[in-house]
Order: C-alpha cells, then sequence, then structure tokens
C-alpha cells in the first residue's frame, strides 16, 4: 500500500519520516514535506527536529522527488502510445450489425455526449462512440424511430409491425432507438433523385411514425451507436426489408405519402416539400449569377441557395437539421448551375406559355359552350355573363 505522508500532528523521529520519504510514491506530498522542513518550519510540527536533522531530511525528499519524476520520464515510449490509441472494433463486429461498411458514413458524425456538440471522426473511431451518424449522405440506408417512453424496445410490438433490425435501448428510462435496415436505399436529397421512390419512403417512415408514437422532432442524424456498451442492444432476425414489406402491416398508408405542394411537417416531408420549393426559386434566380461567371459567382450562388432553404427550413414546425439543409441547398445549387442557362430557361418559359395558352383556350370553349346552352334555356346575355364571370360583349360574341 502506498505511504502517505502527513505535515500535521507528526512526531515521528528522524528515522520514522526518512523511511516515510524513501517509501512514498506521492511527490505532491513529498514536496510539501520538503516546503514544510525548510521554508515553512516555524508553523509546521517539525520545529522542534535540528537544523542539520531536517535539512538532511529535506534532502532526502528532493532526492526522491528527482527519482520519481526521472522514472517517469523513462518511461517506455510504446505505452505512451498504446494509451494514445482509440480502442478497436472488429470488422466482424461491424459487418454483424450493419452488413457491409459501405452502409455506413465514410467519416461520421459522432458525440461522447451530445451535449458538447458533434464531431466528425473516421468510421474506425466513430464507431467507439456512444453516438453516431448511421445513414451517409444522400441516402437513406436506416429508418431510424426515437420512442420515448418506458418499454420502448417492444413499441413495435404494440402497432403490429415487423421486429427491427436492433433496438437501441437506454438503461436507465427504457426509452430506445428502433432501427429497420433498407435492403435497396433510397436516394433522399439529389436532384438526380426519383421522386416517386423517396414519397413512398417518406409516407412509410410518417405511418411508422404515427403507429409507434415517436418523436415528430427527430431528425433521425444521429442514433444510439449500437455496437457501445451504453446501450442494451436487442437484434432483430434481419439486416433488411423491402419498403413494401414495411408498408403491409401500415394502415392508411395512402394519406400519408406527401402529394407535391402539400406542406409536411415531420419526417422525410419535409425534405421533399424543401426540395420540390428551393428548385423551382432556383430555376429563376440562377441566371443572374450565371451571367457574372467564375468562381466568385458560384460561391454566390451556393450561399444564396443555402440562406433560402435555411429560412423556408425554419418555417417547419420541426426544422431539420441544418447539416440536412445545406445538402439539400448544395445538390439544387449543384444541378441548376450544370444543367441551366438563358437559352434553356426561355425555350423552359416558352414550353410553359404553350401549356397555358392550350389550357387556357379549352377552358375559353368550355364556357362558350355553356353560354349557349344557358342562352337556349332563355337566359339574358347579362345573366350568362354573371355566371361565367366574362364581360357582357365577350357573351354575345359567343352567341353569334
Amino acid at each position: 500500500m502506498q505511504h502517505v505522508i502527513s505535515i500535521f500532528d507528526i512526531d515521528e523521529t528522524a528515522a520514522d519520516i526518512a523511511s516515510l520519504i524513501a517509501g512514498s510514491k506521492d511527490v505532491e506530498r513529498l514536496r510539501q514535506l520538503e516546503h514544510a522542513l525548510t521554508k515553512s518550519v516555524r508553523h509546521s510540527n517539525y520545529a522542534n527536529l535540528p537544523a542539520s536533522i531536517r535539512e538532511e531530511l529535506a534532502c532526502a525528499a528532493r532526492a526522491r522527488i528527482a527519482e520519481l519524476r526521472g522514472s517517469s520520464r523513462r518511461a517506455p515510449a510504446s505505452k505512451k502510445r498504446e494509451k494514445r490509441e482509440p480502442p478497436k472494433i472488429a470488422l466482424q463486429e461491424v459487418l454483424d450489425f450493419f452488413g457491409d461498411t459501405a452502409r455506413l458514413p465514410r467519416r461520421p458524425y459522432c458525440a461522447d455526449d451530445l451535449s458538447a456538440g458533434l464531431r466528425i471522426r473516421s468510421l474506425e473511431q466513430a464507431l467507439t462512440k456512444p453516438y453516431i451518424q448511421a445513414n451517409p449522405p444522400h441516402l437513406r440506408v436506416w429508418s431510424i424511430f426515437d420512442v420515448d417512453r418506458p418499454g420502448a424496445a417492444l413499441a413495435w410490438e404494440d402497432a403490429n409491425l415487423l421486429p427491427p433490425t436492433w433496438a437501441a435501448v437506454n438503461r436507465e428510462n427504457g426509452h430506445a432507438h428502433l432501427v429497420w435496415g433498407l435492403s435497396a436505399p433510397v436516394l433522399v436529397d439529389s436532384p438526380d433523385m426519383r421522386q416517386g421512390p423517396l414519397r413512398y419512403l417518406a409516407g412509410v417512415e410518417s405511418n411508422m411514425r404515427e403507429v409507434l408514437r415517436a418523436d415528430d422532432g427527430y431528425s433521425g442524424l444521429i442514433t444510439k451507436n449500437p455496437m457501445h456498451p451504453l446501450w442494451q442492444v436487442l437484434r432483430g432476425p434481419r439486416l433488411g426489408y423491402e419498403l413494401g414489406e414495411l408498408a403491409e402491416c401500415l394502415p392508411g398508408l395512402e394519406k400519408h405519402i406527401p402529394k407535391r405542394g402539400k406542406i409536411e411537417e415531420i419526417g422525410l416531408g419535409r425534405n421533399c416539400t424543401l426540395f420540390d420549393w428551393l428548385r423551382h426559386w432556383a430555376y429563376r434566380a440562377v441566371r443572374q449569377y450565371k451571367r457574372q461567371g467564375g468562381l466568385d459567382a458560384w460561391n454566390a450562388w451556393l450561399n444564396a441557395c443555402n440562406l433560402q432553404a435555411l429560412q423556408r427550413n425554419g418555417e417547419f414546425q420541426h426544422p431539420l437539421d441544418l447539416r440536412e439543409v445545406w445538402h439539400i441547398a448544395k445538390s439544387v445549387a449543384k444541378w441548376t448551375w450544370r444543367n441551366f442557362s438563358e437559352a434553356g430557361f426561355s425555350a423552359w418559359q416558352a414550353q410553359r406559355g404553350r401549356k397555358g395558352g392550350l389550357a387556357k383556350g379549352m377552358a375559353n370553349e368550355d364556357r362558350r359552350a355553356s353560354a349557349r346552352l344557358m342562352a337556349a334555356k332563355g337566359m339574358t346575355q347579362a345573366a350568362i355573363a354573371e355566371a361565367l364571370g366574362v364581360h357582357v360583349n365577350t357573351v354575345a360574341n359567343w352567341l353569334r
């Protein structure tokens, strides 16, 4: 057992003190003893010792301090390096949980404590943290739900859903993240994505969130790392599911699939809404930046898209994570910068104009036919004009 030297209420003999000095491994205590023997002797319990004895003991303390400090400096370099090395996760453990490292980000966001903020680390380092980003940028590989109530690990049973790939449970309160792997990942925030699969996935996740009574505000960016011992982890029978398999267990899926132009406040519906809104704004706005040309114009355009996306995201009841907003803004900015030109915009406007003119003509033809039917029934031109919302002279022309 390590000797502890006290500088208070000591009546040991000089031999006892010398023995304690020789056996002590506490540098700070030895430094205090040396100070008490020399500089604070009047106020210490060593004032009754002869000056020569005090000096001899102080020298012994200084020598022991130097000896201890020298041994710590001579510690093998290999041991120091060993302490700095992060713990390693066996590749087979990763494959057991995730199937393939390609189903994870190469440099995920991760954290030891969410209140301290997120850090970007290599996948090997991130897998040792309690919190990790599971989905790669632009892809939905894992559908993750945050269920904040005791017994959350079995919420899928109460909702009559298929078993999750895993459930990571907080041991203290029973709250959990339930995760379903997707055997066919879905592109979620790129102009090259297909809108059909994204909207279908958004509907499935919205319906699952409802029946699980999961947190609407959870973005899904960071999840409890199932490989970390902090959590109790329950494994499901399958690594991944087809979307159709998950949908078969859901009641009323149709009403959860987001429609174009409909504001969706939660889940992937926010991605769809933000993407649709931003791309329509970008089609018109990109021209003034492209006229400038050069790298400065591109940077200004990218910043403008991100600013617009952030403003629109702020209107959601549960805004998206800022990193998701950035990915959407960057994707829309790159696609419009690469594909839109003055000539292309003019052709697009002309096509829309032709569609609008055709629709207007068909609407007028319908009203003209209606005016004739009303006149055949004996209605006056003024009454027909009021019913159809046109001028009476227009009705007169239609009836000629």
